[in-house]
């Protein structure tokens, strides 16, 4: 949608979700608990055959701050990229912030991102470090990424192999944006190397604002 003064807030933040019931509380309070308050929370549901929905359902009826958009056909991996475009029409948010259904943010992570971003006019994007958890929540043995922070050791390093993880980014609104449907699985990616190719510049926190979940179908 792009950002529009009138009628907007400051971040949109966009999650997609296929039956991830285990996980999806913890995810959606994290959102919701954020120090941070203003802001819209996107939820795409994608045809989930366990209790999703209904979680989604009695959350959105309880905070305002929910858009709940049900999807009426599942499409596999693609329709993941899909339902992030789905989000990416729909934000009315200044900035757009990036959340998976089975990690957890940092109650901080939304205003650390947005402060940076309001004081570095230069950069387009930023990510954070993390904290690798597996399916019960417990830290995997060294399992932190450590974010890159130089921007121009980031950008060599990403024009090799992909060193900003993608469920913690935050990004500018403009009109245009999207993920490239063929290039599931690497959408991200090519969303930073699009960036890069049109002159963006892309940064990361050293925080760590996320517990990326790393499960054994990941």
């Amino acid at each position: 949608m792009g950002f529009n003064k009138e009628n907007s807030v400051m971040v949109s933040v966009i999650m997609s979700v296929y039956n991830a019931e285990k996980y999806l509380d913890l995810a959606i309070e994290s959102i919701l608990n954020q120090s941070f308050r203003d802001f819209e929370f996107i939820i795409i549901e994608d045809c989930s055959t366990d209790g999703s929905l209904k979680i989604l359902e009695d959350y959105a009826e309880k905070d305002p701050r929910i858009k709940l958009i049900k999807k009426e056909k599942n499409k596999g991996f693609i329709g993941f990229v899909e339902n992030l475009n789905i989000g990416l029409k729909e934000a009315k948010g200044k900035y757009i912030a990036r959340m998976d259904a089975d990690d957890i943010a940092f109650p901080d992570r939304l205003q650390k991102q947005y402060d940076f971003l309001e004081k570095n006019h230069d950069i387009f994007l930023i990510g954070t470090s993390a904290e690798l958890i597996d399916e019960n929540g417990d830290k995997i043995k060294n399992g932190v990424f450590n974010a890159e922070t130089n921007i121009n050791t980031l950008k060599n390093k990403n024009l090799i192999n992909n060193n900003v993880y993608h469920p913690t980014i935050m990004f500018r609104n403009e009109q245009g944006l999207f993920y490239r449907d063929k290039m599931q699985g690497c959408e991200d990616y090519d969303f930073y190397l699009r960036l890069y190719s049109s002159g963006k510049k892309i940064s990361n926190l050293p925080d760590i604002l996320l517990k990326y979940r790393i499960l054994e179908t990941s």
